[in-house]
């Protein structure tokens, strides 16, 4: 089985989810054998993360073979077109991959999956040089968060092995 991640940053089982599918820097893809044990990780840049061409990401995930997609959020019209490859889409995720992996593998917990809920707008307006450094700021601010966030994951991850 192959599972592919979005990512924030290109530091393999050790990345941030991205919250965003279609615009995530990376993917992190991770092969698993038939015990479901990691058998590679590879750490891949989203070729189109600067484009917004509807079906285009579902058709390249589809040609590397991949049998799963975990994000923070995606919109119902990729999982569609991800639904038509037969590739499922897992959304809501958040934290390391390799904390989310584990959570999968162990199924602990079930994200969340769009069904026959509204369309989500989002805008991809170009703003004025001062609020777009604004926002660029406010972006930074975000994904220091999410990585804050990820690394509590992970130490919550670690002290629960203890106690076990």
């Amino acid at each position: 089985m192959k599972i592919a991640f979005t990512s924030d940053e290109k530091k393999g089982l050790d990345s941030v989810i991205s919250y965003h599918f279609g615009h995530c820097p990376y993917f992190i893809i991770v092969e698993l054998d038939d015990e479901n044990k990691v058998k590679e990780v590879k750490s891949i840049d989203n070729p189109y993360a600067k484009e917004h061409n509807p079906g285009e990401l579902p058709s390249f995930m589809y040609n590397l073979n991949i049998n799963m997609i975990v994000t923070g959020g995606m919109g119902p019209r990729a999982q569609e077109f991800f639904a038509q490859y037969g590739v499922k889409p897992v959304i809501g995720a958040y934290g390391k991959v390799k904390d989310v992996l584990r959570e999968i593998l162990n199924k602990e917990v079930e994200y969340e999956r769009y069904t026959d809920s509204p369309q989500r707008e989002h805008s991809h307006k170009v703003f004025e040089n001062e609020e777009n450094t604004e926002l660029e700021k406010l972006k930074l601010e975000i994904q220091d968060l999410r990585r804050q966030i990820a690394d509590i994951k992970s130490l919550i991850f670690e002290l629960r092995e203890k106690i076990d």
